[in-house]
């Protein structure tokens, strides 16, 4: 399957960089670029792109609130930011406009690459530094309440364990089961949840309050 990506960044250097790393893989278009805001939302009815590779950040161009809109015009279009926006009250805003997929403009070629694949897929993916702004902040107010009527007692533990680096092992020993036990409540956790990534088991224990940021 090739996967379709609409680019939207005004920074002459950034675009043409992403470009040149998008460009390197067979199963991944460019089905165009963006060069102003106004052409967004009649890109992405024209060419219903897979991904849209965007940065909000600069002056005059895309906008957060434009964000919201992409759903909109291309449901099946998922959101992967690369910006170089230091705000984390910004960056959290985004956060929670439907973006799946958020990396700094430091990141390297091999980051970005797992990013298109993953949020092209679905999948949430952030790289260490929005990680960590997300880990400062919970988004649920009331997370016993979520988890209750979600996961069981021992599923709630191990998922807690398991956001908080745990291995397999480490949690069987720390809970005293099996590691095979250990792997079922996994799968169960995984299904309920519908976690597709090893990210999502640290997002969704800080949404139910079950970790702390560090």
């Amino acid at each position: 399957m090739v996967i379709k990506v609409l680019l939207a960044d005004n920074q002459p250097l950034t675009a043409a960089g992403l470009t040149s790393i998008l460009n390197e893989k067979d199963d991944l278009m460019i089905v165009d670029q963006v060069s102003s805001r106004e052409r967004l939302s009649e890109l992405l009815d024209k060419s219903r792109p897979n991904l849209l590779i965007v940065d909000y950040n600069t002056s005059g161009y895309i906008t957060r609130a434009d964000l919201l809109e992409v759903k909109e015009h291309s449901p099946e279009t998922n959101v992967l930011v690369i910006s170089s926006d230091n705000d984390k009250t910004s960056i959290l805003q985004v956060l929670q406009s439907g973006v799946i997929g958020y990396l700094t403009k430091e990141c390297s070629r091999e980051e970005i690459l797992m990013a298109v694949y993953s949020v092209a897929r679905g999948e949430k993916f952030f790289c260490h530094k929005i990680l960590n702004i997300i880990m400062e902040k919970h988004f649920s107010p009331e997370p016993a309440e979520v988890v209750a009527g979600i996961l069981t007692v021992r599923e709630t533990e191990i998922l807690a364990l398991l956001a908080s680096g745990y291995s397999t092992q480490k949690v069987a020993d720390e809970l005293h089961l099996s590691p095979h036990t250990v792997h079922t409540h996994r799968k169960s956790i995984i299904k309920k949840l519908n976690i597709k990534s090893p990210t999502e088991f640290v997002i969704y224990a800080l949404d139910f309050g079950l970790i702390k940021a560090k």
